[in-house]
């Protein structure tokens, strides 16, 4: 599956709460906690090890994930991840492996979850859609609304259909394109680090 994904700034935390829950369906509340392993800093070739924890339960997960930008027909980029994932029972024994390997940790990464689902129409013939609205708090970069909608296909129409679809439901959540955040969370705190 490839991830469409757009995100935005958050101002009014409570206020967007209370518009998503008119027209989205409440999940719940997680926590994320993300370490980017790398061979160098420059490497693209990041490995993702996430502790996740809801309620009282914690999943390990490890992820490869390929980013891509594509310019849709106005020139916006449209983000495209083609993401690979398996649990872990246990990450102690990769991080291991990945440490006598040359790798170390980069970046870290907590962000604390509200989550909410859309159901989306059919959109250039595909079924089944589902819009995932994540309210991320992310120390110390701030609130951010990411909204995601898995594609089976990379087809160039339907990503820009469900690019526009995304900039709709931005809208829908009272958000505006001035609010769109282009740059990955990494590239943030990378900014953020360096200007300590």
């Amino acid at each position: 599956m490839n991830e469409i994904e757009i995100k935005a700034r958050v101002k009014d935390r409570e206020k967007l709460i209370e518009k998503l829950n008119t027209f989205c369906k409440y999940q719940g509340a997680l926590t994320r906690d993300d370490s980017y392993w790398a061979l160098t800093k420059e490497d693209k070739r990041k490995i993702r090890i996430r502790k996740e924890t809801r309620e009282n339960s914690t999943s390990y997960f490890i992820t490869y994930k390929k980013k891509k930008q594509h310019l849709d027909q106005n020139g916006s980029l449209i983000e495209v991840n083609d993401e690979k994932e398996s649990g872990l029972e246990n990450p102690q024994a990769l991080e291991a492996f990945l440490t006598d390997s040359g790798y170390s940790i980069f970046i870290q990464k907590h962000k604390e979850v509200v989550d909410w689902t859309l159901e989306l129409e059919e959109i250039c013939g595909v079924k089944n859609l589902t819009a995932c609205f994540e309210l991320c708090k992310v120390p110390p970069l701030g609130d951010f609304l990411e909204i995601e909608i898995l594609s089976p296909s990379q087809n160039q129409e339907l990503l820009e259909a469900l690019h526009l679809k995304l900039n709709q439901l931005i809208e829908k959540a009272g958000l505006c394109k001035e609010d769109i955040e282009p740059k990955y969370y990494s590239q943030l705190l990378e900014e953020y680090n360096e200007g300590k």
